[in-house]
């Protein structure tokens, strides 16, 4: 696979599938959606610097902002989106490593909802660039470059987007009143150590600043862990939204959300995808990361940490989970 020394892998089982809700499909479909209905007009401003979606043989894959190479979709039931936590300050700058790369799925036929995250240090082939990590892609060439190599290598039809900035969930966290997560006692060890001294294991409120500590927490463990904190954290935003009824809070939480989201869908997408999520009684949920445990190992390549797997493994894993 190149020049790269392996090591052994690392113990534990750190990619695990839970039946819980789907967080990010919940927090943003039922933003837009009100977004939709309350103010509609507004609602170009989310989207009107999109990437434009192109045939495969028009992409330039060196561009600094690479447009997406047009792909079939797979099954008319199954949407796919994938979710980019930039850390840019600019959510409309497509520049700057991904932090979180989600794939949000949505399978009306089976009336099941899946998110898989993609570790950034995952070694991939990137067109015009060779081997390199993953998670280098939105840095040379925007979210367009991250998804063509995602499509390319895992044999996808990602067409669509989000980015957002965790930073910006310390807002939203915060305009909801904190939201509630699970800490191990090893986790709530280290909160203790580290500017937390009343955190306990269990159950607990977490504000919006340590709600974002929490998500990108990789001390314990590694980027496996840490992507399972930024799922937990979405999923208590939510949670707290279901449970928050109050018009002003949610009006509160929509204006923040215009100004710190990018995507390439319309709201009539939105709306519909958010209708056919909502219409359904027991959304079946499931949520992993790719690679899958037993697929992998660490190593290093071109001087870089690096995670190194098996690609048609993995491949018909996510087929697995999806369809």
């Amino acid at each position: 696979m190149g020049k790269h020394k392996k090591k052994k892998k690392s113990p534990g089982n750190w990619i695990k599938r839970h039946k819980v809700a789907s967080a990010v499909i919940a927090v943003f479909l039922v933003c837009f959606l009100i977004i939709a209905w309350v103010i509609g007009a507004l609602v170009w401003g989310i989207y009107h610097n999109s990437i434009g979606i192109v045939d495969p043989d028009d992409v330039d894959p060196t561009s600094d902002q690479v447009q997406i190479a047009r792909e079939d979709q797979k099954d008319d039931d199954v949407v796919n989106v994938l979710l980019v936590g930039s850390d840019s300050r600019d959510p409309n700058a497509e520049m700057g490593r991904s932090d979180t790369m989600m794939l949000v799925s949505f399978n009306k036929a089976e009336e099941k909802a899946t998110v898989i995250s993609f570790l950034r240090d995952s070694l991939v082939e990137i067109e015009g660039y060779g081997q390199s990590k993953l998670g280098h892609t939105f840095a040379y060439g925007g979210v367009g470059l991250t998804i063509n190599t995602i499509n390319e290598q895992f044999d996808l039809d990602i067409q669509d987007y989000i980015i957002i900035n965790f930073e910006n969930l310390v807002g939203i966290i915060d305009e909801l009143g904190g939201i509630q997560v699970t800490l191990t006692e090893e986790e709530a060890e280290y909160y203790r150590e580290n500017g937390m001294p009343d955190i306990q294991a269990g159950d607990v409120t977490l504000t919006g600043s340590q709600a974002l500590a929490h998500a990108r927490n990789r001390s314990l463990d590694n980027d496996f862990g840490r992507t399972r904190r930024q799922r937990s954290v979405l999923y208590g935003i939510y949670n707290k939204v279901r449970q928050n009824r109050d018009p002003q809070a949610i009006m509160s939480l929509i204006t923040y959300c215009m100004g710190e989201v990018s995507t390439n869908m319309s709201v009539t997408e939105l709306y519909d995808i958010a209708m056919d999520v909502l219409s359904i009684e027991h959304l079946r949920t499931q949520q992993a990361a790719v690679p899958q445990d037993g697929t992998y190992e660490f190593g290093t390549y071109d001087g870089m940490s690096v995670i190194e797997f098996d690609l048609e493994a993995n491949k018909e894993y996510i087929q697995e989970l999806l369809y």
